[in-house]
């Protein structure tokens, strides 16, 4: 349960030390106890009720809140004062009784993000037993009643006997019919079929059968959470609550009551302060008979029963709790924080190479929340690439571009991400739409041969789409992610004949390439973590350009530790010195692309 922060400030009666012995500091806080309230140590049997969270000692206080005597436990653990006590009335009142009070009698006093100063023990005992007459002043009072509101989960949720309930419904401020499906695994609630079916598809490998029957839910909206005096027990009770929005809406939940199904599922929807939440009953048809129960729906075929005597079986049925579990990409990509989610999910990126570098790039896309990534790359997965790509030997021999896909659609269900296993140029060829319709290309083939020719054919084609260009330097010391579209410089504008930068963060003094020991076969050594920054540098330049952040010129430089380049022989160049004002370690550069004049590839263009 969240808790409430303590407006008390913990300061210090007396000065103890850090490495004080466990014993004395209880004896502190005994003796401070027993000078200064009515405190008395808990009996064997009395301290037995804590002893599953790690009692060690307690003590039993009678306060006065509002001319009421209440008994409070203070409980402390083994850990303590590295641990927070623990504070709980005596005699737990029926839950939810009190805002912050929890099922079992606990104060939810200090907030998880609080920190208190370890070596002041008996401190950080007054400042809690502060919060929990705080607290209960205003549970008895009845002012604080709306916090039962603003952490409304914490009061449903624990009330809640009857399961979870997974939602993919968008947290929108509408009453309305939405999609159910049962499972095995669970109740599954969603706007309609086909966003489930995705859902499922991607997360699970196969989605809804032709035939499998999904059937609907009901999700009722409200203003604001309900208290827990409007949790309802009773299927009327949920009837009740629809009343409340309006004669429309109870006409239509007594329709939705009155199909006939295995059961009926109700989300309630609210927005709090804290953004929206979701709880869910369900309500299990009374199928019996007697003197005050519902007729029976003898004579009728499954489905066949009449609406009202359908409405009266649901009305005389069983109602359960249940907990939702959101699974929308609202919730998931941000917590309902990400204002630019909405933007990132209507995009679609196409990735040119799936390697060390593009396969991370890829991924903090999907986190994001990217709508859609086409993924290229005619390469198979090897033993000896595993060490620094996202995909592991599980995915020995596969092809890169059609695993990743894979696994980014299975870990993002409502992201869409198709692998093409084959080279850029068949794509370009024979799906031409996929670029035209991208916002965005990142490519990060490492090869200058296929980035001269996808370079030329972007030239030719009139910039479909920007790209972004994004490679390491050696060793992975220096990285750069370049964005570049009709207008400025093409990509050769800012590389030499052989496809080197014209702007390099560091120098070796020989070749920095290793070979295999097989013919032609060499590569650049560098380790996860170093190329783990190139790509958070380039997935945030994706980023800005898609949400309308960063211009189609814009040039991104990274260098890393200047130890780790010392460690390999090599040195920072005078051009990255002077541009980071000779702080060149660890640091991000920001330029432009400029269109260079004489440029073999473009320099006689208008651009």
């Amino acid at each position: 349960m969240p808790e409430k922060r303590s407006k008390r400030v913990a300061t210090a009666a007396m000065a103890e030390t850090p490495d004080a012995d466990r014993t004395d500091i209880e004896v502190k806080v005994g003796k401070w106890l027993t000078a200064n309230t009515s405190a008395r140590p808990l009996t064997d049997s009395e301290l037995q009720r804590y002893m599953a969270s790690g009692a060690r000692c307690g003590w039993r206080l009678d306060v006065a809140i509002l001319d009421q005597a209440v008994a409070l436990d203070l409980v402390l653990d083994k850990r303590f004062p590295r641990s927070r006590p623990r504070v709980a009335l005596a005699q737990p009142p029926t839950f939810p009784s009190y805002p912050h009070v929890e099922e079992d009698g606990r104060l939810c006093i200090i907030e998880d993000c609080d920190e208190f100063d370890h070596s002041q023990p008996v401190a950080i005992v007054k400042a809690v037993l502060g919060g929990a007459a705080e607290i209960l002043e205003h549970g008895i009072a009845g002012t604080n009643q709306t916090e039962f509101q603003s952490e409304f989960l914490s009061y449903w949720n624990p009330t809640a006997k009857g399961g979870t309930i997974q939602s993919l419904i968008d947290p929108c401020g509408d009453t309305r019919r939405v999609r159910l499906w049962r499972s095995q695994a669970g109740y599954f609630v969603a706007e309609d079929r086909a966003t489930l079916n995705a859902w499922l598809t991607n997360r699970a490998g196969k989605g809804l059968k032709r035939d499998a029957e999904c059937s609907s839910a009901f999700l009722l909206w409200f203003d604001q959470p309900l208290l827990p005096s409007d949790y309802p027990n009773t299927p009327d009770d949920v009837r009740a609550l629809a009343a409340r929005l309006g004669e429309a809406v109870s006409h239509d939940f007594d329709r939705f009551l009155g199909n006939e199904q295995q059961d009926w599922v109700v989300v309630l929807g609210a927005q709090t302060d804290n953004g929206p939440c979701f709880a869910a009953v369900t309500v299990k048809a009374h199928k019996g008979h007697g003197r005050n129960g519902p007729k029976r729906a003898k004579g009728f075929r499954k489905g066949k029963a009449p609406p009202a005597i359908v409405l009266e079986q649901a009305r005389h049925g069983v109602l359960m709790r249940h907990r939702v579990e959101r699974a929308d990409p609202w919730w998931i990509h941000g917590r309902d924080g990400n204002t630019d989610l909405s933007m990132l999910r209507a995009s679609r990126v196409v990735m040119v190479g799936c390697g060390s570098l593009g396969s991370p790039i890829a991924r903090l896309l999907a986190q994001a929340g990217l709508g859609e990534i086409d993924l290229i790359d005619p390469d198979l997965m090897k033993l000896e690439n595993t060490s620094r790509h996202v995909l592991g030997a599980r995915q020995y021999r596969q092809n890169k571009a059609a695993a990743l896909a894979q696994r980014l659609q299975h870990d993002f269900p409502h992201s869409r991400a198709t692998g093409h296993p084959s080279d850029w140029q068949k794509v370009a060829t024979n799906q031409p739409e996929i670029f035209q319709q991208a916002d965005l290309v990142v490519s990060t083939i490492g090869s200058w041969s296929h980035e001269a020719e996808f370079n030329a054919r972007q030239i030719e084609a009139g910039y479909p789409a920007t790209t972004l260009y994004a490679w390491a330097e050696p060793h992975a010391v220096g990285g750069h992610a370049a964005l570049i579209g009709d207008t400025g410089g093409c990509l050769a504008c800012g590389l030499s004949m052989t496809g080197e930068a014209l702007f390099q963060v560091a120098d070796f003094p020989r070749s920095t390439l290793q070979r295999e020991p097989a013919c032609g076969n060499h590569f650049q050594p560098y380790g996860a973590s170093e190329i783990a920054v190139i790509a958070s540098m380039a997935a945030d330049l994706a980023l800005d350009y898609l949400l309308g952040r960063a211009a189609s010129t814009t040039y991104r430089i990274v260098s890393g530790r200047e130890a780790s380049i010392g460690r390999i022989g090599g040195g920072w160049t005078e051009d990255w010195r002077t541009a980071t004002q000779n702080r060149p370690s660890a640091t991000m550069v920001e330029r432009t692309w400029r269109h260079n004049l004489a440029c073999p590839v473009c320099g006689k263009s208008d651009r």
